[in-house]
């Protein structure tokens, strides 16, 4: 969940201007992306201030359950300017675990009224920007099982892009290019959080052998 001062704008690319949305995560899993503001009230030398901070993009590998975003308290004029520079989040999945994730701003010059943020969300999302997002499907395990058994991870095919596993075998994928590296690391993330506990530490002792 979002808290109630986190007003969303974007989930995924498409506008949702409402207060509080709901981060239970059922489909489709893999990368998701949400921009938001915060906003607050607060008291500060014996005056009211509103305070609306820059849409924030939150892009975070899910898998199938809920989670939590917080946001630290804004007391002060100094601490609104303080999280507007350098926005501090955590985020939780359901048993309380942290959570990876990459942030960034959407940013606009100029005149900040009437801003159309599916536009500008698809401009970001096409450029090399650290918390990019590009719709993807992922197969869950059981079915990467019965379609391909030695299957390590999600194919990459390109920088920005992948390769529809339903549609390509793993052997068919061109692999002249390097993958990107930030996208690799959150699908990697992705898969270790969908692992058993026991696969989990089999995967961290062929790392440190």
């Amino acid at each position: 969940m979002l808290p109630d001062n986190a007003n969303t704008v974007l989930v995924n690319g498409i506008a949702i201007e409402q207060q509080q949305v709901a981060l239970d995560i059922s489909t489709p899993q893999g990368l998701q992306q949400i921009a938001f503001r915060y906003q607050a009230r607060f008291r500060d030398q014996g005056s009211q201030h509103s305070f609306s901070s820059d849409v924030i993009i939150l892009r975070f590998a899910a898998v199938e359950q809920t989670y939590q975003l917080s946001l630290p308290s804004i007391r002060s004029q100094s601490s609104a300017q303080q999280f507007n520079d350098s926005p501090k989040l955590t985020l939780t999945d359901q048993a309380g675990n942290a959570v990876a994730f990459t942030q960034d701003k959407l940013m606009k010059k100029g005149l900040q009224l009437g801003r159309d943020f599916e536009q500008e969300i698809a401009k970001y999302n096409t450029s090399a920007n650290p918390a990019r997002w590009t719709k993807v499907n992922v197969i869950a395990p059981e079915a990467a099982v019965a379609t391909a058994p030695a299957l390590t991870a999600p194919p990459l095919k390109a920088q920005s892009e992948y390769a529809q596993a339903e549609n390509m075998h793993p052997t068919m994928i061109d692999n002249t290019q390097q993958p990107n590296q930030v996208e690799v690391s959150t699908m990697l993330d992705y898969w270790y959080q969908k692992a058993s506990p026991q696969t989990q530490a089999d995967f961290k002792a062929r790392i440190n052998q």
